[in-house]
């Protein structure tokens, strides 16, 4: 699997959506696999649609730790070396995971799309 520089997002801060907002709240490592997963808890707020107002909490995540926190971007973002999960049987098996021991309802995975390449 190839590892990737992995910019972490800043905590508690609301970004806009399409039909709303959300914010990643916490982060956690996790120990799962004999490895350590790097993932955030946060909320989805749908208040500008117009179909309705909703919202759920999720939990975001990125990835195995390969180098947690070694570097920073130019505006100071920490950076870690992340291994992506690909493989279906460990994301389902995170998910059941992770919703048993967070109060969220979906559990999404970081794929990297333009990510510089590590190794």
């Amino acid at each position: 699997m190839s590892v990737y520089a992995y910019t972490h997002p800043v905590l508690g801060e609301e970004k806009e959506a399409i039909s709303g907002h959300y914010s990643l709240e916490k982060e956690f490592l996790l120990p799962f696999r004999g490895r350590q997963v790097w993932y955030y808890t946060g909320y989805s707020v749908v208040d500008t649609s117009c179909c309705g107002p909703g919202g759920c909490g999720f939990a975001f995540v990125a990835g195995y730790i390969v180098r947690l926190r070694h570097a920073k971007d130019a505006t100071g973002a920490d950076i870690s070396d992340i291994e992506p999960i690909a493989r279906e049987e460990e994301r389902q098996e995170l998910r059941k995971l992770l919703k048993t021991q967070s109060p969220v309802q979906q559990v999404n995975f970081w794929t990297p799309q333009t990510a510089a390449i590590k190794s």
